[in-house]
């Protein structure tokens, strides 16, 4: 069990990760001004992690693993209910961490971010119980659902589309209703 003092840490060591990072690239941050911005001390930023990088690859695997949750939360996404909130969860979780989504993904310029994402959705939508025995055409469909959903995703996240979580979730349960097995 994680103690109060190590989430505060942690929380204190990415609140200041995420100020650095909208000021300057990944490469230019120094575990010394991490650890000055924090009000902490060099040694209790390596209590928790190796380095920079190290610290940016655990708040990504963070991202992924919460929306695993999410999706196991709803599965299986064999009604229309289902798929919605489904939809909601993942809208507003993006919604609630837009300002972290948008910095990995302007520090990660090689796509790597969204393509872990899509992977996930990939994954999530294809083992679910009613795409295991499909055709290769609906699983190219599947894919093309994962692909367009991510695209608007990413669309909403870093344009202005003016839309609130709520018009891109309706939106987009919309559009999945048209795919529903």
């Amino acid at each position: 069990m994680v103690d109060r003092r190590t989430i505060k840490t942690k929380k204190a060591i990415h609140q200041a990760f995420i100020e650095l990072l909208k000021a300057k690239p990944l490469n230019k941050i120094t575990i010394s001004e991490l650890s000055e911005k924090a009000d902490l001390g060099r040694g209790t930023f390596y209590l928790h992690y190796k380095d920079i990088y190290d610290l940016y690859e655990q708040l990504e695997h963070e991202l992924y693993d919460e929306l695993v949750e999410l999706f196991d939360q709803f599965a299986p996404y064999d009604t229309s209910l289902s798929m919605q909130s489904v939809t909601e969860a993942i809208t507003g979780y993006i919604e609630g961490k837009k300002e972290l989504f948008l910095l990995l993904i302007q520090s990660n310029a090689n796509g790597n971010v969204l393509y872990k994402i899509k992977e996930i959705f990939k994954e999530k939508v294809l083992q679910d119980e009613c795409y295991q025995q499909i055709s290769p055409y609906e699983q190219i469909e599947a894919l093309f659902i994962v692909s367009g959903m991510l695209g608007v995703l990413e669309e909403w996240l870093t344009s202005d589309l003016e839309l609130s979580m709520e018009q891109v979730s309706e939106l987009l349960h919309r559009l999945l209703l048209k795919f529903d097995c």
